[in-house]
């Protein structure tokens, strides 16, 4: 009797290893599953196919709500969509699955920086930063200056930007703001100089050249000024930036 009481529970036990196995391979096929639509969301996402986006999106939360990455990129869809309320719980959510995932903090930073919670988005993209792996920290640098040029707080900014440009120095976003943030501080050589590096690493923006007729006028190089005037009209002649070629209040030295 004994011995088929012992027989019997050896029997259950090794059914329940047997069932637990077959859960985990179970719960392990749905976590790929679910990796394969995220993955696929996020593809359609930067084609530009938001709907398509959404579907997998949605499919990858059905079978695992918390994933973080899934929560983060259908957090930015829904930023896209303007559904701002849903975005952020969305963000808030990714956060709270892994507060390490640098591209949820670059992300929901970006997105309090867009709603004018300035010292908070600047917040997260530090945390996106603190993580020395992710491949993004000179473009978090860049938004975190661009962030904190709202206020406007230019010194702050400043910081950002250069960091930026030691970890990237053709990034020409960080190129322009600092060309901009040396004009306004009376260093117009310097200006100069991040102009000319910028205009060697992007293609020529309204904005920038703008920016290259204030810093010439200022320098008082009239050649030089013309030409960047010349390019301005010519290529962008619809543009703001060329209505405010006729406006521009920095004076000549005669």
């Amino acid at each position: 009797m004994n011995a088929r009481i012992i027989l019997s529970v050896a029997v259950l036990l090794l059914a329940g290893c047997a069932s637990s196995a077959e859960r985990e391979a179970d719960q392990d096929k749905l976590d790929k599953l679910a990796e394969t639509h995220v993955l696929l969301g996020s593809s359609y996402f930067q084609r530009g196919q938001l709907d398509v986006a959404k579907q997998e999106l949605d499919k990858a939360l059905k079978l695992m709500p918390d994933h973080s990455q899934a929560n983060n990129i259908m957090a930015v869809l829904q930023w896209r969509f303007k559904d701002y309320d849903k975005a952020e719980r969305l963000f808030r959510k990714a956060l709270a699955s892994d507060e390490k995932n640098s591209s949820a903090q670059h992300n929901y930073g970006a997105f309090l920086c867009d709603r004018g919670k300035i010292t908070e988005g600047v917040r997260h993209f530090d945390a996106a930063v603190a993580n020395p792996l992710y491949p993004y920290a000179a473009e978090v640098n860049l938004n975190a200056g661009v962030c904190l040029m709202k206020k406007p707080a230019p010194a702050a900014a400043e910081k950002y930007f250069r960091e930026a440009l030691r970890l990237n120095s053709k990034l020409s976003g960080a190129l322009f703001q600092m060309a901009r943030i040396s004009l306004d501080s009376g260093q117009a050589l310097s200006a100069r100089g991040f102009i000319e590096r910028y205009f060697q690493n992007a293609e020529d923006t309204p904005e920038g050249l703008l920016l290259a007729v204030k810093i010439e006028r200022v320098l008082r190089n009239k050649n030089a000024e013309a030409s960047y005037a010349i390019r301005l009209r010519g290529k962008f002649p619809a543009s703001p930036e060329v209505a405010q070629l006729q406006t521009l209040s920095a004076p000549r030295k005669k």
